[in-house]
Order: C-alpha cells, then sequence, then structure tokens
C-alpha cells in the first residue's frame, strides 16, 4: 500500500475521531444544563448514598465544588432516602489526609451521625472510586450517586464497568446532582471544568479497557491500580 492510500485512512480516522469528540462533547454540555434539579419526594429511597471525592487541596482543604457534594448528600440523608454516606477519594500527597476523611469530618460538622458515614480513602480516579467503593457495600442493592450534572453520566458508567470487573451484584442507581458545574468566583460556569470532562470521559474509556485487557493479561494488582489514576 502506498503513501497516499495510508495518508487518506489516517485522515479519515482523525476526522472520525474529531466528529466523535464534537459529538459528545455537545451531549455533555445538553446533559449538563438540562440535568433536572433534585426534588426529594421523588427519589426513591436507597440502601447507601455515594459521594464522589472531588477538589481538595494538598492542606486538605475542600475545594466549595466539593463541599457542595457533601451538603447534598447530608440533605439526602435528612430526608431518609438512604441510611448511610459512603465518601470516596484518596490524598492529594503523599501523607496527607485523604478527600474522604476530610467530607467525613466536614458532614459530621454539619450534623451527620458518624455511625451514617463510611469511608472510602484510596481513589484518585472516578474507574477507583468506583472500584474501591462496591465492595464497602456489597448488599446494596440501590444506590444514590451524588456529583456535578457534568460528571454524572461518567460516574454511571464507572459504576456498572466495576460491578462488571468485580462481579458483584448490579444495584439500581439514582444519579442526583449536586450542582450543574463548577462556578466561578464571579459567579460565572467554569468552563475549564467542562473543557476537562470532554477529555475525561475519552480517558475514563481507554483506562478502564487497558485495565480490563492487563486483568486478563494477569498483570500485579499494583500496576492494575495505577492504570487507574
Amino acid at each position: 500500500m502506498g503513501i497516499r492510500p495510508i495518508a487518506r485512512i489516517f485522515g479519515r480516522w482523525i476526522k472520525l475521531c474529531i466528529a466523535a469528540y464534537v459529538a459528545m462533547s455537545l451531549a455533555m454540555v445538553c446533559w449538563t444544563f438540562l440535568w433536572p434539579e433534585p426534588e426529594l419526594n421523588k427519589i426513591v429511597p436507597a440502601d447507601a448514598i455515594i459521594c464522589l471525592g472531588g477538589g481538595m487541596d494538598k492542606y486538605g482543604v475542600l475545594a466549595e465544588s466539593t463541599l457542595n457534594r457533601v451538603d447534598r448528600c447530608v440533605e439526602l440523608y435528612r430526608a431518609g432516602l438512604a441510611p448511610v454516606i459512603l465518601f470516596t477519594g484518596g490524598t492529594s500527597t503523599f501523607d496527607g489526609p485523604s478527600a474522604a476523611g476530610q467530607m467525613s469530618r466536614y458532614a459530621i460538622a454539619f450534623g451527620l451521625p458518624a455511625s451514617a458515614i463510611l469511608t472510602e480513602n484510596r481513589a484518585h480516579s472516578t474507574l477507583q472510586n468506583a472500584l474501591f467503593s462496591l465492595p464497602l457495600i456489597p448488599d446494596a442493592a440501590s444506590l444514590i450517586v451524588v456529583t456535578e450534572a457534568f460528571h454524572l453520566p461518567r460516574s454511571w458508567t464507572s459504576i456498572k464497568w466495576a460491578v462488571w470487573e468485580l462481579d458483584a451484584q448490579s444495584p439500581s442507581i439514582a444519579l442526583v446532582m449536586s450542582e450543574k458545574v463548577r462556578r466561578n468566583r464571579d459567579g460565572s460556569f467554569n468552563k475549564t471544568a467542562l473543557f476537562r470532562e470532554s477529555i475525561a470521559i475519552w480517558f475514563n474509556a481507554l483506562r478502564a479497557i487497558a485495565y480490563s485487557a492487563a486483568k486478563q493479561s494477569g498483570w500485579a494488582e499494583h500496576r492494575l491500580e495505577g492504570l487507574l489514576h
């Protein structure tokens, strides 16, 4: 095969990839701003609430968007929609506090009883949030997942993937947004967060594929976990 046919094939693949990226990005913007505000009286009670870890600096100070996730979870708990909240999120530095631990501390200060809290302190990605959280609630037949609207579909996909990887019980999942998207200090929508999510969707898929393939080939556990960072 000559250079020109190869170039044409490569060019078509590039166009296809660009088209797929644009289509997914447009879909992401649509679901972000069209996602409905939660109506507590319409949410079916579940066995557990999963609060996905968000931004946190090296000193353990949680980002406002992360605090908003915790606030929403506590609101759902107080409405009697689940008996327990599982906070999931690892550390931002080697020996620093975990996002899950900091979220739980904030929730307790907010009035949530410690007996209603589970923490998963290892996760550094959405895939790990799902993969490490499910074993902590093996009997949960229904879940409520809380994060920003732009992040909810990727969270749902990650949990479904983790169920398959762990050969676990497949729970029903209700997706509840903490807010549509993170905001800047002036109140405007954070466009950087949307752009990062448009890239993260694809990296999430590639990491999941790589993890599954590596698992089938028998790589060591620590190498497998490294694929999900």
